[in-house]
């Protein structure tokens, strides 16, 4: 059944919306847009098995990426067993998957109760595959090709959130004040770090290989103990701990939780906030994880790469604009953790 729904896909998907959901007929089970991404999924039954069917309209560069980023692993003799085919075309791309489980994931199990050490072996065998996959490409480019790709990508964004007035405010903050106490905003971080040549031989690698590319717990799928992660990143080789920042980005950000609604924000002032993000035990194990990976420079790296994402992540959420200062406070928040570390 799957090298048929595989060749219909192939040759049908091709007509727009209305075509696409004629070709799934009776077999289509439901339908779930995206909330910061202009992607659908479509949950297919067919032959009593469950697929998915990722959907972008127009040029849909995520998910060009995404099925590049199949097709190189599996060049590579590290295929991934979700993957059946994709089509990137002019006005529709698609990509079609094996549904694995009910579609849990770590940040699910973490948010629900699950125990530490559970939480810390799914993303532990999650990171592994993605080590094992950075070794097998690793290269050496130097520190300075890397540092192109942090700032390349940096501009880019910040440049996209300057778009949305009040992401404009937020970043040109010269102090954020958080449950009282002044925090250095943004752009004064990055100037202090960007603009020190020691500190950014510190913290940015000279080795770059494949990497999942947003190695988070909400792409971490769970399943009777078994893991597969979802949303991969096509494009640029990146250091290893671009992923281990995804990570933090999880542990000591709360990512999930706020994904989740699970914080408090209220304005108390012009660049004042009352925040806090719920505590989720579960994430001790990850902490745990990162700790038996990194030494210190490597955990350094990672922290910077986690309030970087921070920053990144904003324009693809500004639509939501509480949940969007609540992740820019996340990131000012891992910046001050790191300067502190630094000093």
């Amino acid at each position: 059944m799957t090298t048929r729904l595989r060749e219909q896909a192939e040759h049908s998907f091709s007509g727009g919306e209305s075509a696409l959901i004629g070709v799934l007929g009776d077999r289509l089970v439901s339908v779930l847009r995206s909330h910061n991404t202009p992607s659908t999924l479509y949950y297919v039954c067919a032959d009593g098995e469950t697929y998915v069917v990722k959907v972008e309209f127009g040029r849909a560069p995520t998910l060009r990426d995404e099925i590049r980023w199949y097709r190189d692993v599996a060049r590579r003799g590290l295929p991934r067993s979700l993957f059946i085919t994709g089509h990137a075309g002019p006005g529709l791309s698609f990509l079609l998957l094996k549904r694995f489980g009910d579609g849990s994931t770590v940040d699910d199990l973490a948010l629900a109760g699950e125990s530490a050490g559970q939480v810390g072996r799914h993303a532990a065998s999650a990171l592994d595959d993605d080590i094992e996959l950075f070794h097998r490409t690793e290269r050496h480019v130097g520190q300075d090709h890397v540092h192109q790709l942090t700032e390349r990508r940096l501009a880019v964004r910040r440049s996209q959130a300057r778009e949305f007035p009040y992401l404009r405010t937020l970043m040109d903050a010269d102090v954020v004040t958080m449950n009282g106490a002044g925090l250095p905003g943004v752009s004064r971080c990055l100037n202090r770090l960007l603009g020190d040549p020691r500190l950014v031989s510190y913290l940015t690698p000279y080795r770059v290989g494949m990497t999942f590319g947003d190695l988070h717990c909400g792409n971490i799928l769970v399943h009777e103990g078994s893991t597969e992660v979802v949303d991969p990143r096509g494009g640029h080789l990146l250091p290893i701990t671009y992923d281990y920042g995804k990570l933090v980005q999880s542990v000591e950000g709360g990512y999930g939780a706020i994904m989740a609604g699970r914080y408090v924000l209220r304005r108390t002032g012009k660049a004042a906030y009352e925040f806090a993000v719920e505590a989720v035990p579960g994430y001790a194990g990850l902490a745990a994880l990162l700790a038996a990976r990194c030494d210190e420079r490597s955990y350094l790296q990672s922290l910077f790469q986690a309030a970087l994402h921070f920053v990144a992540m904003l324009p693809h959420h500004a639509s939501a604009q509480e949940e969007t200062t609540a992740l820019f406070l996340c990131g000012v928040s891992l910046f001050d953790k790191l300067l502190a570390l630094l000093a």
